[in-house]
């Protein structure tokens, strides 16, 4: 059987590259890459520093990560083992002066604790993503309630300024004639209906001016102020009515017609 050592060093020949280049690129020291080599794991460090140098150096030699760490760990619970390895005495690849000038010290504790657990780094960088995702939603969330609820206020003011301009425009334009008319110091009179008039127009005679053009409803009394005379056409004539100053006049016969109004 190929032992994790056999299968790292022939992989990093096979790559082409020395222990003091692939401890370069994978930024771990090279005494520990020629440990793993030489199946020599205890390296004086944690467990989880091991596992993720492991991983880091199979991933850089293209090999399967996964089941390396899982020889490695049959192999730490005895379910497999090696032959003593050698100590690889006199190999004549070197570490680099960034393997060779570091000590097991402070120091060098700090910087393998800095490089290691990539595992643990990965977990951690995707719980912060989840983290900040989370937050965003959140953020988003308030933003479009915020921008909703001012899309909806603008709204409710438009209505408001253009039902009010309707309603200007409307009683702008409902009587005009008569709004001129009482500037004046027009006379008021009512058209009232006893039953329903399909038409009826009143035009003041001396300007032209048409003070009411439409159908009545019985029971309507409709306000009008005019200047001088008035001519009124009308259909169902019967049910027509003038009313000034209190009293009630007749316009005329049945049917359709039309009657001048002077008092």
């Amino acid at each position: 059987m190929q032992t994790i050592g056999d299968r790292l060093e022939e992989a990093r020949k096979h790559k082409g590259v020395s222990l003091r280049e692939a401890a370069e690129a994978t930024k771990i020291r090279g005494e520990y890459l020629s440990a793993f080599e030489s199946n020599s794991f205890d390296i004086n460090l944690p467990e989880i520093y091991v596992r993720g140098f492991l991983r880091n150096y199979a991933n850089f030699l293209k090999l399967d990560a996964a089941q390396i760490l899982t020889d490695y760990d049959s192999l730490a619970e005895g379910e497999i083992s090696y032959a003593p390895a050698s100590k690889r005495e006199g190999r004549s690849e070197s570490y680099g002066r960034m393997d060779l000038g570091e000590t097991s010290g402070a120091g060098g504790a700090a910087a393998d604790q800095a490089r290691a657990a990539p595992q643990d780094e990965e977990s951690a960088t995707e719980r912060r993503r989840e983290s900040t995702f989370a937050a965003y939603q959140g953020l988003d969330k308030a933003l479009y309630l915020k921008v909703g609820g001012i899309v909806a206020g603008g709204l409710v003011v438009v209505f408001l300024l253009v039902s009010g301009v309707f309603w200007v425009i409307g009683s702008d334009t409902a009587e005009p004639a008569n709004s001129a008319a009482e500037e004046t110091g027009a006379q008021e009179f009512f058209l009232v209906a006893r039953e329903d008039i399909s038409n009826v127009r009143v035009v003041e005679v001396d300007t032209g001016l048409d003070l009411y053009q439409g159908a009545l409803d019985a029971g309507a009394r409709e306000r009008l102020l005019r200047n001088g005379p008035v001519d009124i056409f009308f259909s169902n004539g019967e049910h027509l009515r003038i009313e000034q100053d209190g009293s009630r006049f007749r316009v005329g016969g049945s049917g359709e017609g039309r009657a001048r109004f002077d008092l």
